[in-house]
């Protein structure tokens, strides 16, 4: 009777969850024959599918796959003692028909398999001469069940690779990500055959020990380098289209945070909305309810509602989002809208990142409204990753009402294409919820939505509302206390608020803001305070406007409006310093020695709040409308607040440059600068062309008569910048004008060169060529035509900014209390570091070090970047110089021999010279008899050839990423300068080189 064998029991386990890894990812269309499926049926499926190709006119040699199936039936046999009882063994090699039946539909994909399948058969040949005997140890075991499950890993990411959306569109960009993947599989069954061999000796059983550890933590880090090398990639490429579509989210991640900071002091007050039904149906994993618009009139929190959707969506779904807001300017433009949407999508999809960073960024695609559309729509079909499921992404657009008509037209045509197409496996459907105010022509073309009316929601609103009233008066309740109100008063005013508010949390809102900010005597006041306030939103507006200006005379009146009108109109929300400093200038007056006091904006504090990254906003964009359509002495009136923060900004520039010169005293330059004065002065920098240029092509006569002062006070900060100007434009640039409207300047010749020139030397050109000139030796460099500009405008931001960091790196100031120096640190702590490119955000947002600005700098360079992660070579200016550079010192088929060892050691001793120089001239003989190389060729594998670890030992420095002969050079040439001990080192690295690849044509080992 035959002895049981033993099976180890972590070996079935690492058979098992491989197993059902691989089950779970398969579907049961494709999985159901696996289990019947012998090897020679994969055999003969191959052979097939050979003929199949061929009579396509693309013939594969399948052949190369046996050497495969004869290791895999050496390999059953052995790993059959672990499988007895199971259903495990066919799928073994199962997978493999259906997964070149898939991939023979795209030959380029195929090819790229068949080699992958085919390099595991080297690992497998061991098992031809191991004796069955060993089967009964259990570590022989365990590392026999570490095949089955690489091998199982393997069919895995193929059959995802294959099978999943669009992925024929998207292969050659990232087949990449999936050959280190496999790369580290089959690096594994080389480490694991290895120990297979150690363990069939049993002299070596103490060594197979030590190397069983060895490989276990190989495999940790291993796993971890490849997540790495990942994760570095696709930073790169999501940087390098963010440049692309000149864009960036930190404008939404500010709508956004100032949306939830509010929900977050109240909590409870949105869980209604997960109980509608239609918003059910819009959340759930099916087909119906593709759209849903959910409206509300202004106030009622349609806001607040989508960003605690995007919170509980997100936590189990793919969600994205884009918030519309008059703060933001770019918010609503359609084209930004776009980019919002496609930088979401690709920041979870590293695959699809890879596809948009070649198939638009390398080829220099223009990121034209037709082409995003195009592109969202291409990724929302190629989104699902597991194959054969179906997939959903939820998209929410909230204040679409915010958008000119037109662009929401645009934008619900696009919802419609994208929620039309059919969702089936294998699919991504997408599933939209706008919200917006009604009426709405352009929703009601909103193909198969379903609508969720707040209005009809009233009873759910206003019990919201009730919470929400509920937990701000416990907030008052030692107010309330004090006015002898009892526990039955305090509800009836609850009530009475919620009656009015209506379902309206602004309104609701507005009146809590009322009772905690009024003084009240007596609890017979409070509430006729309440019953007597106005029903309608505007009236309690007007209410609170008459209010703040009842007190004042006309000078006064006209502040507020100036508060207010850059609050309304600012290019981007201020903070409270920088506001100040803006209202300071907005006279004109550049001869200034006092800011304004903080009191004169809290004056208008009912109306504004301060939001959490510090600036300052209207408590509803209502606000904002109603300031617009007023009756009262205030209206404003966006040109003429936008004609007076053109003002501000230039009597800002013209004040620095008296305050900044080097004359002024450093002592009361730092002084004016920690007192705030100058507070606007980025700002003021990045803006100050725009506004000018707006006034100056305006076609309105009676903007063009409001902008005389900006006009004459813009030619005096001209005249005082060209007498200083040490450099100048060419003297045919207005030939070829950055900005159309420079032609409106023609009457004022010195005034359009000045803003000639601070557009160039902000613009995309200028910066490149300043980030390219931190490389040295940089050929790309050599043929740039962008001459660097350079004017007393950028003199004055640097003389600002130098301050700035003096001041942020001072604990202690004499002139400064301690309150102040801490102040100024929260206010201007990135003002020191802003992006030198007009138009991005960063601009005036600024970072807190260097060293983020210089990464953030780099990002919009529009050269081509090496992808490869830890590569340092500097941007490209062509895809083909790309490409050489990847064939030189990135292509895995170009192997380099073995080191060259002895090339050192001859240096070190006459003897071994002599004999490294007999075999320099045996090598030279041989290399008669040697195949000629072309040059360019023979200079790509040089290149490409590792550095001996000797060579990279003896020289001081070397950074680790260096490995290549062609990266040794490029740092060799930028860390040695001249001299004879620099040209006699260089002589001795070429001539190894050069030995190095004469014996690597021979197939030399040479070793010391």
């Amino acid at each position: 009777m035959p002895i049981k064998q033993t099976v180890s029991a972590l070996a079935k386990s690492t058979i098992k969850i491989a197993y059902d890894e691989l089950d779970r990812t398969i579907s049961f269309e494709d999985k159901q024959n696996f289990s019947n499926t012998a090897l020679h049926d994969v055999r003969e499926a191959a052979l097939k599918i050979e003929n199949q190709l061929a009579a396509r006119q693309s013939l594969r040699n399948m052949r190369r796959l046996m050497p495969l199936f004869l290791g895999l039936e050496h390999y059953s046999k052995v790993v059959d003692v672990l499988c007895n009882g199971t259903p495990y063994l066919p799928w073994i090699w199962a997978p493999i028909t259906l997964i070149l039946r898939i991939s023979s539909e795209f030959v380029e994909a195929f090819e790229q398999i068949i080699k992958g399948y085919a390099s595991i058969a080297e690992s497998l040949k061991r098992f031809e001469i191991l004796s069955n005997a060993l089967i009964n140890e259990l570590d022989f075991q365990q590392t026999v069940a570490v095949f089955y499950a690489d091998i199982l890993k393997f069919h895995k990411y193929a059959y995802k690779f294959v099978r999943r959306s669009g992925w024929k569109l998207i292969f050659s960009a990232s087949w990449g990500r999936f050959e280190r993947k496999f790369g580290n599989i089959l690096e594994d069954l080389k480490h694991h055959g290895t120990l297979l061999d150690l363990e069939a000796n049993a002299h070596d059983i103490s060594q197979a020990k030590k190397m069983r550890d060895d490989i276990r933590k190989w495999r940790e880090e291993s796993q971890s380098r490849v997540r790495q090398k990942d994760n570095e990639q696709s930073a790169r490429q999501y940087g390098s289209i963010m440049s692309w579509l000149k864009v960036n989210d930190v404008d939404q991640l500010a709508i956004i945070d100032s949306i939830t900071s509010e929900v977050e002091k109240y909590q409870g007050t949105c869980g209604w909305i997960l109980k509608n039904k239609n918003i059910r149906s819009w959340a759930d994993a099916k087909p119906n309810t593709p759209a849903l618009w959910l409206k509300g009139s202004a106030g009622t929190g349609k806001s607040v509602l989508c960003t605690q959707l995007v919170n509980f969506l997100k936590e189990t779904k793919f969600v994205i989002c884009h918030f519309c807001t008059y703060l933001y300017a770019t918010s609503t433009m359609y084209e930004q809208i776009l980019k919002s949407l496609l930088l979401q999508i690709l920041r979870k999809d590293a695959d699809l990142a890879a596809h948009v960073y070649k198939t638009c960024v390398m080829e220099k695609k223009s990121p034209t409204t037709p082409t995003l559309e195009n592109l969202l729509q291409e990724l929302f079909s190629s989104m699902s990753s597991e194959p054969n499921k179906t997939g959903y992404v939820w998209v929410i657009i909230d204040g679409l009402d915010e958008c000119d008509s037109d662009k929401q037209l645009r934008l619900v045509r696009l919802i419609n294409k994208l929620t039309s197409k059919p969702v089936v496996p294998g699919s991504t459907g997408c599933k939209v919820l706008v919200s917006s105010r009604p009426p709405s022509t352009p929703l009601d073309r909103l193909m198969r939505k379903q609508i969720v009316s707040l209005t009809e929601e009233k009873s759910l609103l206003n019990e919201a509302v009730r919470q929400y009233v509920g937990q701000r008066l416990v907030l008052m309740d030692t107010k309330l206390r004090q006015l002898n109100l009892q526990r039955v008063e305090v509800e009836e005013i609850q009530g009475l608020i919620v009656k009015k508010s209506d379902g309206m949390f602004l309104y609701a809102r507005l009146v809590m803001d009322y009772l905690s900010s009024n003084l009240f005597f007596s609890r017979q006041e409070i509430k006729e305070s309440v019953n007597q306030l106005p029903r309608k939103l505007g009236d309690f507006y007007q209410r609170i406007l008459t209010q703040i200006l009842a007190p004042l005379d006309h000078r006064s009146e006209d502040r507020i409006r100036c508060i207010l009108g850059w609050i309304a109109f600012a290019r981007r929300p201020l903070r409270k310093v920088e506001l100040m400093s803006a209202i300071t200038f907005s006279s004109g007056d550049h001869e200034i020695y006092d800011l304004i006091p903080a009191y004169a904006i809290d004056t208008v504090g009912t109306l504004i709040e301060e939001r959490k990254d510090s600036t300052l906003s209207f408590i509803h964009n209502s606000v904002k409308e109603f300031l617009q359509t007023s009756s009262q002495p205030i209206v404003l009136e966006e040109r003429q607040s936008l004609q007076e923060h053109g003002v501000a900004t230039v009597a800002c520039l013209l004040s620095g440059l008296k305050y900044f010169d080097h004359t002024y005293p450093a002592h009361d330059k730092a002084l004016r600068v920690a007192r705030g004065l100058h507070g606007f002065h980025v700002y003021a920098t990045e803006f100050w062309t725009e506004y000018l240029l707006s006034f100056a092509s305006s076609n309105d006569t009676v903007t063009a008569d409001s902008s005389i002062s900006l006009i004459s006070l813009a030619c005096e900060l001209a005249h005082k910048l060209e007498y200083e100007e040490v450099a100048s434009t060419t003297d045919d640039s207005m030939m070829n004008p950055v900005d159309v409207r420079l032609g409106s300047l023609h009457q004022y010749r010195v005034l359009q060169k000045c803003v000639d020139r601070s557009l160039r030397l902000r613009s995309l050109g200028t910066l490149e060529s300043r980030v390219l000139r931190d490389y040295n030796n940089d050929e790309s460099q050599k043929g740039s035509t962008t001459r660097l500009v350079h004017d007393k405008i950028e003199t004055l931001l640097a003389s600002y900014q130098e301050i700035v960091k003096f001041l942020l790196s001072k604990t202690y100031h004499p002139d400064l209390s301690p309150d102040e120096l801490e102040s100024f640190k929260a206010n201007f702590c990135t003002a020191a570091f802003t992006c030198r490119l007009t138009s991005c955000s960063y601009a005036t947002i600024g970072f807190h070090t260097a060293e983020l600005l210089k990464e953030h700098e780099r990002e919009h360079i529009r050269r081509f970047q090496c992808a490869v992660p830890g590569c340092q070579y500097p941007p490209f200016v062509s895809k083909s110089a790309l490409k050489n550079h990847m064939k030189r010192n990135h292509n895995p088929n170009i192997a380099s021999k073995p080191v060259l060892r002895h090339m050192l050691a001859s240096k070190r001793s006459s003897s071994n010279h002599s004999q490294a120089a007999h075999r320099e001239t045996s090598a030279s003989r041989e290399e008669l008899q040697a195949p000629r190389i072309a040059p360019e060729l023979q200079s790509v594998i040089m290149e490409s050839m590792d550095v001996p670890p000797q060579v990279l030992s003896q020289l001081d420095q070397v950074p680790p990423n260096v490995e290549k002969w062609g990266q040794l050079w490029l740092w060799f040439n930028q860390s040695y300068r001249g001299g004879i001990e620099t040209i006699a080192l260089s002589a001795s690295l070429t001539q190894i080189q050069e030995s190095q690849y004469q014996l690597s044509l021979q197939g030399h080992d040479v070793t010391i």
